[in-house]
Parts: C-alpha cells; sequence; structure tokens
C-alpha cells in the first residue's frame, strides 16, 4: 500500500501529466519577455565619431586629453586614442550618445591643453 505522499505524487503525475509541462514552457515564456524587454531599455543609441589629432607623444598627453573630453562633452562614453596613419597624426576615437559632437566644441572642450594638442578633423562615422 502506498503512503499518502506516495499516492499523491501518483494522482498528479498520472492525471494531470501536461499541468508541470505547461509550467516549465509559461515560465519560459516569460523569462525570454523579460529578458528580452530588459535588452531593449538597456540600449542607448550612441554615434561614434572619427578624427585626427596632434601633439599626442606620450600615454600622459592621452589620458589628459581622454579626461578632458571625458568630463567637458556632453554623453561621452568613451574617448580614445590610437596611432594614425602619419607619424605625427593620431586617431581620435569618441562615443557618446549625444549627436551634436563637433571639432570645434571638442577643441573648447580640451580647455588650456588645446594649445598642446590640435583637433585637425572630426566627423560621425558611417
Amino acid at each position: 500500500m502506498l503512503d499518502k505522499s506516495a499516492s499523491r505524487r501518483f494522482y498528479v503525475n498520472v492525471c494531470y501529466p501536461n499541468r508541470i509541462l505547461i509550467m516549465k514552457k509559461l515560465l519560459l515564456t516569460l523569462s525570454l519577455l523579460l529578458s528580452v524587454s530588459l535588452q531593449a531599455a538597456d540600449e542607448k543609441k550612441s554615434t561614434t565619431y572619427e578624427g585626427q589629432i596632434t601633439g599626442v607623444v606620450c600615454a600622459s598627453c592621452k589620458a589628459h586629453i581622454t579626461g578632458a573630453l571625458t568630463q567637458k562633452l556632453p554623453g561621452v562614453i568613451s574617448v580614445d586614442v590610437k596611432a594614425g596613419d602619419k607619424e605625427d597624426q593620431q586617431k581620435l576615437i569618441i562615443v557618446a550618445e549625444s549627436d551634436a559632437v563637433t571639432k570645434e566644441i571638442a577643441t573648447e572642450a580640451l580647455g588650456t591643453y588645446a594649445k598642446n594638442y590640435q583637433i585637425l578633423s572630426l566627423a560621425k562615422k558611417p
């Protein structure tokens, strides 16, 4: 003879075999919907700008430029300075939430560093 708990499990599994499967599918569907909605909420439109800058000769120079542009330009996500095609010019890459970053605004954001570093060009990357 089966005890009460064993007979209850037997009854649920035999009489309602699809109930567990339905619940699993429902939970999976809800978790997928939640995941997609959270991912869509996290995505922000960002614009990448690329340009040329001169005067960057060391890691300290790069840190000055990165710090000044990150702090003073509105909505900047990241700033990077990489080696350019020419020896005296480096590539400036700015990723920002704003689509209004221009060469003039970036030069102004450099503040007193603008006398040491010259932004030659800055344009949206397609």
